[in-house]
């Protein structure tokens, strides 16, 4: 048939489908077939192009592997290549149609789509047996129904054909004519008949029913040696005997002739007792555990059951198959099974315990293990303790699978409950990674939640996984270069228990041994870490410019800074605390740092105080004025923010002798002071500023000479000595601490600080005083007098409450910091004394 003939009937059908309105009328459905036909007559449109076509196709899979949705441009490629295989006329206008209908096929395709084209894949039928038959209809409980069947009369001697006529029956359809055969006819006739009559003697305890004696008591059946030495070695195999219960107690019927009741009973226990507990191995080692490090310890009961069976299985062949005289012997038996017994008795008595405790945590039976096998070596069991040691390591490894993840790729498992370590998926930013990102998991008592004898090493471990997340997030090279790490050392018991060491203790011999295979891993990440922060970081260069900052170590710096905050203070200008001047001043004192990471400011209640309050006492706005230099999160990961704390707290002690001094040595004496019209308040002006002079300037010395410069110099040296970011977080923090113990900036010397600012106070009072116009005669004088006496007066008073208090919190005090604190006593009190003439 033309394509024309066609294209009229399918027109017509389209129509029909697309336009089911017009069924009813034929006049309107020629009208839109004729429409239809003379339309696809005309058109101008050429065939599909198959090269266009294919060019889109092949744009489309590589825009899926550019969005990185490379399975589903393999799927697409897959099913390309099968439709170039089958090559169809009409497969490029196929393809295009279902490139025009594509809507974002990059983004809203989903890969799972394609398995519902898949046709259902019809289950196999499962095939029927007898046996599921005779399950269904309980003909296997039926004992009576494979018994034979007599169909003939008992005086027919007919017997059934065979044989000769096989062929004769087979061509013959007539019932009458079938020939069949019974199960009588099948059975064979045993040529060994004495021996199965044997076997059925010697079996025939089994069904004996006990005798009664004259008093009516049952008498016990007899059984020989070797029966129940059979029955022994199936009972402690697993397997149903009739001489012990299915929970291995013995069945008190029976005994061995020539043996007293007491003998066989005792040996027939012990074999019992040693059936109880493989017993309890073989119900543990088939009881379904869902964590693998529990399944690890059912693997290695599991193989240690399989050789005792091993052996077992020999004494047995020995005994069935004798290739000399055999004795047999059931205390001979014991002896011999005494040794592996005695082991696998330790272990079920290690399962007991570990089935039998409460909320168990999966690792409890290696502290189990790990302590039996110390109790053992320590008894002298050499075998029992090799046996559990092997155990322990075998189940050690596979709990190292997680530690080994973590040292090397800082890698947790999700939803891990076994391992030590947790994250806690806070967002904490990168410097607080190290001190909050991640934790110890404890257990409801607040132990650790790991096992005893790795207490001593968790804190490597923890270290160990975290110095990789740093390096990771410091870079990819650092964290490759760590996994080039040594070759780590073998854990197994031939590596940790060599020859010629059999004396020394097992635990200590572990703790070494796991110790060499931290320190494979532990130590080369730790040296790349800090390499790191002294190398790229610059730390050293980081905590010598909060130095200079916050310690004022560059004297002109801070000389620099100080005069001109101060000289602003006293000028009573009411913008000393704008951010951006300070910022600037001290941008420009610190010019020898980078001093774009500086910024300076006054804190909210700082810029409140009035700025008469703020030049006349060091307690008011000096607290507030605050030094802000950037970090970077890793030399943050050192410094925390306790430590930022102290650096803030010791400069705002020096800032506050700064102040002091400072007032002092503008404080200069008039001609006519000089020339007698005032000497006795010149001389007691003098006098005063001279022990404050004094005071202020032994205060600055000791911070600097006593308590900054030998604890800086210590930590510097600790620091390039640390093997840990946590031993370097410890060693600054502790620096720290005892500079602001040192500094007088304590908790319990802080009424000795109060009163030294009474003192720095007394210092700016002083030159205020001096400062004021005393030319209106006595009063005035007699005032100005009276004032510099009273100054003296407060100074001599808070200076013995500051050098008792020195003293008696040095007595009261071992640290280290109270012998500076009696040290200081000594030097102020040494410096104070006053002038006899007044």
């Amino acid at each position: 048939m033309s394509f024309a003939a066609r294209l009229g009937p399918l027109t017509e059908e389209l129509i029909q489908s697309l336009r089911p309105s017009l069924q009813g009328d034929a006049k309107a459905t020629r009208a839109a077939r004729d429409a239809a036909l003379q339309a696809l007559k005309s058109h101008t449109f050429l065939r599909t192009n198959q090269f266009e076509v294919k060019h889109s196709l092949d744009g489309l899979e590589e825009r899926f592997r550019i969005n990185h949705r490379d399975g589903l441009a393999d799927a697409l490629r897959e099913r390309l290549d099968a439709l170039d295989r089958a090559p169809e006329k009409w497969h490029p206008e196929i393809l295009s149609l279902l490139l025009e209908l594509s809507d974002q096929p990059t983004f809203k395709t989903r890969l799972s789509d394609l398995y519902a084209l898949r046709p259902d894949e019809e289950a196999p039928e499962k095939s029927l047996k007898w046996e599921d038959i005779a399950r269904e209809e309980r003909w296997d409980e039926d004992p009576d129904l494979w018994a034979t069947v007599r169909y003939a009369n008992s005086s027919d001697e007919e017997s059934y054909h065979d044989g000769a006529d096989d062929s004769a029956s087979t061509a013959s359809t007539g019932d009458s004519d079938i020939v069949g055969t019974t199960a009588e006819d099948l059975i064979i006739s045993p040529q060994d008949a004495p021996l199965l009559e044997s076997v059925k003697e010697a079996q025939h305890w089994r069904i004996d029913t006990p005798q009664r004696n004259s008093s009516g008591q049952a008498r016990l059946i007899a059984v020989s040696e070797v029966q129940v030495l059979r029955e022994v070695l199936f009972m402690l195999q697993g397997l149903p005997t009739t001489l012990f219960h299915s929970d291995s107690t013995v069945v008190p019927a029976f005994q061995t002739p020539h043996l007293a009741w007491e003998t066989h009973k005792a040996l027939l226990n012990s074999f019992a007792e040693y059936g109880r507990h493989l017993t309890m191995l073989r119900d543990f080692a088939e009881m379904p555990r869902p964590i693998p490090l529990t399944q690890a310890f059912q693997a290695c009961v599991s193989d240690r059951l399989r050789d005792f069976d091993a052996r077992i299985a020999q004494i047995e062949a020995r005994f069935v198959c004798p290739g000399d005289q055999v004795v047999v012997s059931l205390i001979a038996v014991k002896n011999e099974l005494d040794a592996p017994v005695s082991s696998l008795v330790s272990l079920a008595d290690i399962v007991a315990q570990f089935v039998g405790t409460q909320t168990p945590h999966s690792f409890h039976y290696l502290e189990l293990l790990f302590s039996a096998a110390n109790r053992a070596q320590e008894a002298g069991m050499q075998s029992t303790y090799e046996f559990l040691a092997r155990i322990f390591m075998e189940c050690f490894v596979v709990y190292l699978r997680p530690i080994r993840g973590w040292m090397d790729e800082g890698h947790l498992l999700p939803d891990d409950e076994i391992f030590f370590v947790t994250d806690t998926a806070k967002k904490v930013s990168w410097h607080r990674v190290w001190q909050d990102r991640f934790t110890l998991r404890r257990k409801h008592n607040g132990a650790l939640h790991a096992p005893d004898f790795l207490h001593p090493a968790l804190s490597k471990i923890f270290n160990a996984g975290k110095s990789i997340v740093i390096l990771k997030q410091l870079g990819g090279s650092e964290a490759k270069l760590n996994r080039q790490a040594e070759q780590e050392p073998a854990l197994d018991f031939e590596t940790i228990c060599p020859r010629g060491v059999q004396l020394a203790p097992f635990a200590d011999l572990f703790d070494a041994a796991f110790e060499r295979w931290i320190q494979s891993k532990y130590r080369k990440t730790s040296t790349i870490l800090i390499d790191i922060l002294f190398r790229k970081y610059k730390l050293s260069s980081r905590l010598d410019a909060l130095q200079r900052l916050y310690f004022m170590s560059d004297g002109s710096a801070a000389a620099a800074f100080c005069d001109e905050l101060f000289a602003t203070l006293d000028a009573l200008k009411p913008s000393w605390h704008d951010r951006y001047a300070l910022t600037a001043l001290g941008q420009d004192s610190y010019a020898s740092i980078d001093s774009s990471y500086l910024t300076v400011d006054v804190e909210p209640e700082g810029r409140h105080v009035p700025i008469a309050e703020a030049r006349d006492s060091v307690r008011a706005a000096l607290p507030h004025i605050s030094f802000s230099y950037r970090l970077a999160w890793p030399i943050q990961m050192i410094i925390s923010e306790e430590s930022m704390s102290h650096y803030r707290a010791t400069f705002t002690l020096l800032l506050q002798v700064k102040r002091a001094l400072y007032a002092l040595h503008k404080t200069r004496l008039s001609e006519a002071q000089w020339m007698g019209e005032l000497l006795r308040e010149s001389s007691l002006f003098y006098s005063a500023r001279n022990q404050l002079v004094w005071f202020c300037t032994t205060i600055l010395s000791y911070l600097t000479s006593l308590v900054l410069a030998p604890n800086i110099l210590l930590m510097h040296r600790d620091l390039e000595a640390a093997q840990d970011v946590d031993a370097m977080i410890s060693i600054h923090a502790s620096a720290m601490k005892l500079i602001i113990d040192e500094a007088c900036l304590g908790t319990r010397l802080s009424p000795i600080r109060d009163c030294m600012l009474d003192v720095f106070d007394l210092a700016i009072k002083l030159e205020q005083v001096h400062g004021t116009d005393i030319a209106g005669g006595a009063e005035a004088v007699a005032w100005y007098s009276t004032v510099l006496t009273q100054i003296k007066a407060d100074f001599g008073k808070h200076l013995r409450f500051i050098c008792g208090g020195l003293r008696s919190v040095a007595r009261a005090s071992g640290d280290t910091q109270s012998a500076k604190w009696d040290l200081l006593a000594e030097m102020l009190q040494s410096g104070s004394r006053d002038d006899r003439r007044y």
